[in-house]
């Protein structure tokens, strides 16, 4: 009789433990040992997508295409600086030392180009000898049909500077969609977080209801078949641990290398209490379809593209035009037995003349106007289609982020009802209404239940983020503010 009331005391202690420590909110890692760990570096949501944006590989590339691309304006804008080029040559008692000057003209696609060169021959002391002579030249080139207008002289200095702009808005893109990929792997790791602490206490219940069927089978109050089961579901239990710890250990892996730091690094995301999302009053949709198309970055380029291949076709008809070029040059020679002589009696000459030209070959060019206006028609296009694609990107992030909240609320009283169901079958099972049949299946659709919702609260979040990113809306800066 000693035996028995031992073993039913055992027996109520081990079930009594089945309906022990329930999840907390908060989610932590569970511990591992007895001995106090030291602090791991956690870093909260802001300093996790800082340091990506000081430290991600990708975007420093990025970063570095918008300095290249930068400096290649610089060089196309240095074409509308004056052009020097000092000359000096000796030799067999020659001297030649001059300077040529070139300078491309604003807005009119002109050129002006003046010269200037001193030489000093070997005196041979004839009187019909001068030794000494300059030579000064200028001309003024201004092109009337090819080549005329801020297009054709702007042309390439303005796409130079759209290929800044259009790097700048890829960088930021880029910054926009690291930030929403840094949360994703941030959340990621909270949820692993909070499925392993859910596997670790569904396993501690498992093996208490496994002491519990033990128990029970040797006062003859259980079968075999109960044990059987119980030592099954510890199993699944075990294996639900090393999966959860698996995961858990790749999401931090992950995590890390969007930060460009090691796998072996000890930075984790902190501690975060998932919030629950509440019912809010949403935009329509049609404004943030509207928003969208105003601010998305993509789209201001696209539009821009569209202008600059209606610049390139205009300009690939006017290179269709004959050159005609009207010209003014000044020259003014001079000879004498010194620079001084020399440069007094000089001879001014002034030339006022047209000059025209137009090669029979032009397929070339008509094959550019052509391929520059379908160009044109193609960019118009892809516009709406990327207007359109802008659109559903809205509405489908729209309906995901309600598709969530309405989600969380079923996911909730499923986990209600879960709890509910898991406490009824312990309680039966204590009494010995029932065998553990109902405990195992009610303990397998509790950490179902609380699985899902884990992962309904961490994918709200981060469908916050990507509603902004996509409406263009994302400040990464304003939204992860310290």
């Amino acid at each position: 009789m000693e035996r028995v009331a031992l073993a039913v005391f055992a027996l109520l202690v081990t079930a009594g433990g089945l309906a022990a420590q329930e999840p907390q909110v908060i989610l932590t890692a569970p511990e591992t040992s007895a001995a106090p760990a030291p602090p791991l570096p956690r870093l909260d949501l802001a300093e996790a997508v800082r340091l990506a944006l000081e430290h991600n590989f990708s975007l420093l590339d990025s970063a570095a295409a918008v300095t290249a691309s930068r400096w290649r304006e610089s060089s196309v804008s240095g074409q509308f600086l004056p052009q020097v080029v000092p000359l000096f040559e000796r030799g067999d008692g020659r001297t030649l030392f001059g300077l040529d000057v070139s300078q491309k003209l604003p807005w009119t696609g002109g050129t002006l180009i003046a010269s200037g060169r001193y030489a000093s021959e070997p005196d041979t002391g004839l009187e019909s000898f001068f030794p000494r002579t300059t030579d000064l030249r200028l001309l003024l080139s201004q092109p009337l049909l090819r080549g005329a207008g801020p297009n054709a002289t702007y042309f390439d200095l303005t796409n130079a500077r759209r290929a800044v702009v259009a790097q700048e808005r890829s960088f930021e893109l880029a910054r926009q969609r690291l930030a929403v990929e840094v949360a994703a792997a941030y959340y990621s790791v909270v949820a692993q977080r909070q499925l392993f602490e859910v596997a670790d206490q569904s396993l501690r219940r498992t093996e208490g209801l496994l002491d519990a069927s033990n128990a029970r089978l040797e006062v003859g109050m259980a079968s075999k078949l109960d044990v059987f089961r119980a030592e099954l579901q510890a199993a699944q239990a075990r294996e639900g641990m090393i999966r959860s710890q698996a995961a858990l250990e790749t999401a931090l892996e992950l995590f890390r290398g969007i930060l460009a730091l090691p796998p072996d690094n000890l930075v984790e995301p902190a501690e975060v209490t998932l919030g629950v999302p509440k019912e809010e009053e949403d935009e329509p949709v049609s404004i943030l379809v509207q928003r969208a198309l105003e601010n998305r970055l993509e789209l201001a380029e696209a539009r821009d593209r569209v202008s600059d291949a209606r610049r390139a076709a205009a300009l690939a008809r006017q290179n269709l035009l004959p050159e005609v070029d009207l010209n003014l040059g000044v020259t003014q020679l001079g000879f004498g037995r010194s620079f001084g002589d020399a440069w007094r009696g000089t001879d001014r000459q002034v030339q006022f003349f047209l000059s025209a030209s137009y090669p029979l070959r032009r397929s070339t060019e008509k094959a550019n106007r052509a391929v520059s206006e379908i160009e044109v028609q193609t960019r118009e296009r892809g516009v709406r289609q990327l207007e359109l694609e802008v659109e559903r990107e809205v509405h489908r992030a729209v309906r995901e982020l309600d598709r969530i909240r309405k989600s969380v609320e079923v996911q909730e009283q499923a986990v209600d009802v879960a709890e509910q169901q898991r406490r009824l079958a312990v309680l039966r099972y204590q009494r010995g209404l029932a065998s553990n049949f109902d405990v195992v299946d009610a303990e397998s659709n509790y950490v179902v239940s609380r699985s899902a919702l884990v992962g309904l609260l961490t994918s709200y979040a981060v469908a916050r983020l990507e509603l902004l990113r996509v409406t263009g809306t994302l400040g990464v800066e304003t939204e992860f503010a310290p």
